[in-house]
Order: C-alpha cells, then sequence, then structure tokens
C-alpha cells in the first residue's frame, strides 16, 4: 500500500511535505484509534471489532481506487483516513486474541505466525505494484489490486464471525461464563499500569515511528540516492520487508525456548540505526542496508509486543496494545511529517539528487540513537526490577512470574479498591499527559502540513 502512493506523489502533482502528510493519514487517525479500540476490545470482545475494521479498510481502498480516476489528492486523503480507521484496529484485534489465548508457552511463536503473515503480504505488494501498473498502463491498477485483497479480507472475515457464534451456541455456559470473567476491564487500570510498560510504549514511539516512516520513503531513497529506476527500486525496497518473514518464526520458537526479548530489542535497535548509516551515507549497495533494516524490523516487533502479553493480564491487554499501536502511530506521523520537510530542505539546498535525503538520513541516525537508548533502559529495569521476566523462557517464566506476581496484581487490586484515589498520585498521570501532548502535537502537525 505504502509504495502504491508513489505513484500518486507523481501523479497528483504534490510536494513531499504533502506527500509525507498523506502518508501519515494512516497513522495519524490511529494516534487515538487503537487506545479506542482496545477499550472496546477489552469490554465486548474482538468480534464486533473485527467486522468494523474490516469494513472500514475495504471501503477506505475502494475511495482511494476512484480517487487515481478523478486525480484528486483530497479524495485520496478521505480513502486514506477510512482504510487507517480500519488497518490500526484490526492489528490489535488480532493481537489481542492470540495474547488472550496462548499467554503462556507458544505465546511467541503464535504472534510470529501472524506478523509473518503481515510481512509476505507487504513484501508482495510493494515488489508487485509496479509491475501491476505496467501490465495495465494505469498507476491506478495497483490500488484496485489493493481493493480486490481488501474485499476477500472482509469475506474472511465474515466466515471468522460465523464460527464464533457456533462455537459460543455450543460451548457449556460454564465455560462462557468464565470466559466473560477474564475478560473483564476496569478503565481505573491504566493508572496503574507498571514503568517498565510506559518504557515499551517510549519505545513504540521512537523505533516504531522510525521503522514505519523510513518504509514510506525507502523506495525513493533507492531510486534516487542510487540512480535506479522504478522497478528496480521498488524490488530493492522490498527487501526490507523481506527478512522478517523469515526470520520471525524463528524467533518465536527462540523466544519460547531461549527467552532474551530484551536483549532482541537492544540488538534490534542498534541495526536500526546501522542500517541509516549504510544507506545514507555510503555507497555501498543499498541491499545491504535493507537487509540490516529487514532484521531490526524481525526483532523489534515481536520483543515488545510479547513483552506486553507477558506483563499485562488479559483483561487490560486490548487496552495496552491499544496504547502501544497508538505511540508508534503518533511516532511515525510525527516522524512522516519531519522527513517530508527535510527532505523538502534537502531538496532546495542540494541540486544533486543522490545527497537530497543527506538531512533526512542524518535524522534517522540520530533517531536510532534515541531508540537505543530506551531499549537499555528496558533491559537493565526488566533485569533489576522485574527479575529478568521478560529475558525469560517457557521453562524460567513461571519462576520469574512467581517473584514478580504480587507486583503484576497490583494495578487490578489497586483499580477495584473502594478507596482507588489513595492510591493515585502525580506521578500517575505523566505517561498520560505525555501521550496526550504528543498527540496533540501530531495532528497539528499533520494538519498544519496537510493544508
Amino acid at each position: 500500500m505504502f509504495l502504491a502512493l508513489l505513484f500518486g506523489q507523481s501523479e497528483l502533482d504534490i510536494t513531499n511535505t504533502q506527500y509525507g502528510a498523506l502518508q501519515s493519514t494512516v497513522s495519524a487517525v490511529n494516534t487515538i484509534l487503537p487506545i479506542l479500540g482496545g477499550l472496546f476490545i477489552d469490554a465486548f470482545g474482538t468480534t464486533s471489532g473485527s467486522l468494523i475494521a474490516t469494513s472500514l479498510i475495504m471501503l477506505g481502498n475502494l475511495i482511494i481506487s476512484i480517487s487515481t480516476h478523478t486525480r484528486s489528492f483530497s479524495t485520496m486523503v478521505v480513502g486514506r483516513i477510512l482504510y487507517g480507521l480500519g488497518s490500526g484496529t484490526i492489528t490489535v484485534v488480532q493481537e489481542t486474541i492470540l495474547g488472550s489465548w496462548f499467554k503462556g508457552k507458544g505465546l511467541a511463536i503464535t504472534i510470529a505466525i501472524q506478523i509473518t503473515t503481515s510481512r509476505i503480504a507487504s513484501f508482495l505488494s510493494m515488489g508487485t505494484a509496479i509491475p501491476v501498473a505496467d501490465r495495465f498502463g494505469f498507476y491506478g491498477a495497483a490500488f484496485w489490486a489493493n481493493f480486490v485483497v481488501c474485499a476477500i479480507s472482509f469475506g474472511i472475515n465474515l466466515i471468522y464471525m460465523v464460527a464464533m457464534r457456533r462455537i459460543h451456541s455450543n460451548a457449556p455456559q460454564q465455560m462462557l461464563n468464565r470466559l466473560r470473567s477474564k475478560h473483564k476491564f476496569n478503565p481505573r487500570l491504566v493508572l496503574f499500569l507498571f514503568g517498565i510498560y510506559w518504557l515499551i510504549i517510549v519505545e513504540s514511539f521512537t523505533l516504531g515511528g522510525g521503522w514505519n516512516s523510513f518504509l514510506h520513503i525507502n523506495s525513493e531513497l533507492v531510486k534516487l540516492r542510487f540512480g535506479v529506476n522504478d522497478a528496480v527500486a521498488a524490488w530493492s525496497a522490498s527487501v526490507s520487508q523481506i527478512m522478517p518473514i523469515f526470520l520471525v518464526p524463528f524467533l518465536g520458537w527462540f523466544f519460547d525456548f531461549f527467552g532474551l526479548r530484551t536483549d532482541m530489542l537492544v540488538l534490534s535497535t542498534g541495526l536500526f540505526t546501522l542500517s541509516m548509516v549504510f544507506l545514507g551515507f555510503t555507497m555501498a549497495s543499498p541491499i545491504i542496508g535493507l537487509i540490516i533494516f529487514s532484521i531490526s524490523l524481525a526483532l523489534g516487533p515481536l520483543s515488545e509486543i510479547t513483552a506486553i502479553s507477558l506483563i499485562l493480564p488479559s483483561n487490560s491487554l486490548g487496552t495496552g496494545l491499544g496504547i502501544y499501536k497508538s505511540a508508534m502511530n503518533i511516532g511515525s506521523t510525527i516522524v512522516d511529517i519531519v522527513v517530508g520537510v527535510l527532505q523538502d530542505r534537502g531538496s532546495q539546498l542540494v541540486e544533486d539528487t543522490e545527497h537530497s535525503y543527506d538531512y533526512v538520513m542524518a535524522f534517522f541516525v540520530a533517531w536510532g540513537a534515541l531508540s537505543t537508548l530506551v531499549a537499555s533502559a528496558i533491559f537493565f529495569v526488566d533485569k533489576f526490577k522485574w527479575n529478568s521476566l521478560l529475558r525469560s523462557n517457557s521453562e524460567t517464566r513461571k519462576e520469574a512470574y512467581h517473584a514478580v506476581k504480587s507486583k503484576i496484581k497490583r494495578p487490578m487490586i489497586y483499580a477495584l479498591a473502594s478507596n482507588w484515589r489513595d492510591h493515585v498520585s502525580f506521578w500517575n498521570y505523566i505517561p498520560l499527559i505525555t501521550l496526550a501532548a504528543l498527540l496533540v502535537i501530531s495532528w497539528i502537525l499533520f494538519g498544519l502540513k496537510l493544508a
């Protein structure tokens, strides 16, 4: 989907800053929707949320496809917004289902399969967008191909809904009551979430925002900096999606049997920074930098998502993952627009297109260094405050969990207590205030640049 927008950039005659704003429409609408979606899922379950999400995704892609015929920038923005409303919620739905049913052994491998499937789709989308457009002689053909895939996804979701209703109708009442009690949620629990959880949210903002924004511009970067044609740039850029396809299933097994989630998260941030150095400041083959980036993209998300699933109770997992996705999209929205501004600035100051991305890549290197500091903080907090729970494997997890069991249960105890206000201090509001401030900033930047 992101690569297909490269056709729209030239056809719609927009600047790099406007293109960055167009790219950020999906992340902008998902700065708050995943939180609301997570709350909805925790309160009402996943089936209704999945139907709404797939409907919005399909409708959004239909409008985007129509906009390629009308050559309307505003119509494409509307379609992107609707698509974004659905795409942010559907990932929360998927990960909440997996996190709830595979809380113990098998959690990492099941989430790994979900991530791998997503990356395969992204890889094929990026690699086939230009050939599809060339085959039909119209850049909008790539968008219509996206719509067909989304329509198929909607149909599969209907099948899932029917299957779940049959399962529930045949399940014993005692089992249904147990499942309902498992998913009772108290919104006050958000005030008592752990410091290590909020560090993961900060990492989602930094590293996640960097990943997403780079994926939006990597094809054009390869084209301009290394002087290749559109088709070669597209397939080269698709390499950034290929390593998760092969590595993530193995990593799922690795995390279940060896743990070391925080170690892999630190490694992921380091590889992201290294890849930006290779791609921005050396003339080595771009494939090298893109493969390094791709390894980072394989290591990081699985580390973060499985870590959140380990430390949060099932009845708050949807909300916890929703905040995680929201922070990532806030970061992506801000970084997308910053990158667009830096790219326009670089194009104005540097006549040689080979160096027009120098400002952008310098920013990415600094952003990667910041994410490495955050990942290192998560590593040490887990080691010294959480008995290395996030580094534990399926065998040592019970012992590590037992050591911090009272700490994990404390937020729910406080949230349900009649005197819960006695346990709330100013510091409990700091993460929420910070997240809200960044949300406002992202929307202000988005509105200014879109205008």
